[in-house]
């Protein structure tokens, strides 16, 4: 095939996390019996009134925030006028000419290394369509989701690869998950995707644009793209024309399949909705959604390697949720505050600087590995969420000071993860309740090791003539006799010595 320019928009569409739905007061609930939250507003009854969530439009104007869009003044509502079984109105109220925000860009990172900018065009408000279910011969209808708060981010066609839509909606995930506004459940739905395609060659700008709708993971994304750009080459090298329509992704048989010729604007009758008035912020508004702002998956996981020191991988691993970040970085906080080397002394010298960017990122080090370890795997065998297990972030920071202290080594602190997330108490207390502190002095040890020397005579000659494997065998003594509890180091030390 010859080579050409690849350009790709998305349209994602997200169900904001509301108790109710756009324009009434019915639950906008996942999972509830079919037709069972729906009402003459949402339903489309003759002579009813919509009326605003306004945490909807706080949630709206939250992710026009945080990607970087200009946020409107004063934003319309428009009927969309189309027929679908599914729309009970005949028309969706959405937004059009006057949308939350225009003219953004997002900074995401790229699975093959770096980062790459995607300009926002718009987000904005709509209201959901219900769900068909197709049974055989049948097809049934559920409008628990019709009403249900959507925002649509629509992007520029900036993105050069099925593999760089993958990766920004991936993060975009992330991010409305951070932000709190969406779940991001791509299989029930509350996420969902459209992208739009078109080649060209080099130079020459967009080419004529199919949609592929109703993409409902980041994978099929990929590959849906993949298979379309493929598709487009061949129809332009035979002499071909693309035919702009809107195309389904079959999952089945790995492959795109005409849906209808593609609508444009004027073909939808956009005109401003009469039942609602425009709606214009005020400051305290504007207030309330710049004070839920917070720092966005990719700021984070850069200052995790910057100004903690983490390695790539463990940045990755722990800035995966903000409720995971919030923990780790609670953790490290305070395990910091307990490492006396991190104690800044003499004012801001460089050598106290340096020494204090060890510290943490020794400390922190630590915490991620126990996070992505241990009590990983003992909280999956509980059924429980990490950052709401009793292994509290002080508890934890108790845990990684007492190995940092040499009282407990690491065999005793994988022992004490289980009993904490078990009994609810802390490292500590444990220890003292169950005599688990670490011999870890020469007045204290040495006794047991001569004890078991001369008790093992026989094999201790051995050692001394070269038999060194027997020596395992007289450390594991040691430790039977001490139930695990002497320190690795000086037991090996002292047993060195006394042979």
């Amino acid at each position: 095939m010859s080579t050409y320019e690849t350009f790709v928009g998305l349209e994602i569409h997200i169900h904001l996390s509301t108790k109710s739905k756009m324009f009434c007061s019915c639950p906008a609930h996942f999972g509830e019996e079919p037709n069972s939250n729906v009402c003459p507003v949402c339903m489309g009854w003759p002579g009813v009134l919509p009326q605003v969530n306004g945490r909807a439009m706080e949630m709206g104007y939250l992710v026009s925030r945080a990607l970087g869009c200009e946020l409107s003044g004063k934003t319309l509502f428009a009927r969309k006028n189309y027929f679908y079984p599914d729309m009970p109105k005949n028309y969706q109220i959405s937004q059009f000419a006057d949308p939350v925000g225009v003219n953004g860009r997002i900074e995401f990172p790229l699975s093959s290394g770096g980062t790459k900018s995607v300009r926002i065009h718009d987000c904005h408000l709509e209201e959901d369509a219900g769900k068909m279910i197709h049974a055989g011969d049948l097809t049934l209808l559920d409008y628990n989701r019709a009403g249900v708060p959507l925002l649509e981010i629509v992007t520029e066609p900036d993105l050069c690869s099925g593999e760089e839509a993958e990766d920004f909606l991936r993060y975009f995930q992330r991010l409305v998950r951070y932000l709190d506004v969406c779940d991001g459940n791509m299989e029930e739905g509350s996420l969902r995707c459209d992208a739009n395609v078109s080649i060209n060659v080099p130079g020459a700008g967009l080419g004529r644009k199919v949609e592929v709708k109703n993409l409902n993971s980041s994978r099929f994304v990929r590959l849906a793209l993949e298979y379309e750009v493929e598709r487009h080459a061949k129809v332009l090298d035979s002499g071909g024309t693309i035919i702009q329509e809107t195309r389904l992704w079959n999952e089945n048989r790995d492959m795109t399949i005409a849906m209808r010729s593609k609508e444009n604007s004027h073909d939808y009758r956009y005109f401003p909705e009469p039942d609602l008035p425009p709606f214009m912020p005020d400051k305290a508004f504007l207030s309330r959604v710049e004070a839920e702002l917070v720092e966005l998956p990719l700021a984070r996981k850069t200052r995790f390697t910057g100004e903690w020191g983490l390695a790539e991988d463990q940045a990755e691993a722990m800035h995966e949720s903000r409720e995971k970040a919030d923990y780790f970085e609670r953790a490290a906080g305070l395990a910091l505050e307990r490492a006396p080397d991190a104690k800044v002394t003499g004012g801001t010298a460089p050598e106290a600087a340096v020494a204090n960017a060890s510290t943490a990122a020794s400390v922190a080090t630590a915490v991620a590995a126990w996070i992505s370890g241990d009590l990983t795997k003992e909280c999956r065998r509980r059924g429980m969420e990490v950052w709401s297990c009793p292994m509290t972030p002080n508890r934890l920071a108790e845990l990684v000071t007492l190995l940092a202290e040499e009282r407990i080594h690491s065999k005793i602190a994988k022992q004490l993860v289980g009993a904490v997330l078990d009994r609810d108490e802390g490292p500590e207390s444990i220890i003292k309740a169950e005599g688990l502190e670490q011999i870890s002095t020469r007045e204290a040890l040495e006794p047991i090791v001569r004890r078991v020397l001369e008790a093992n005579g026989e094999i201790a000659e051995r050692v001394r003539s070269g038999d060194s494997g027997k020596k395992e065998y007289l450390i594991g003594r040691v430790m039977a006799e001490t139930s695990g509890r002497a320190s690795p180091a000086l037991l090996r030390t002292l047993m060195d010595e006394l042979l």
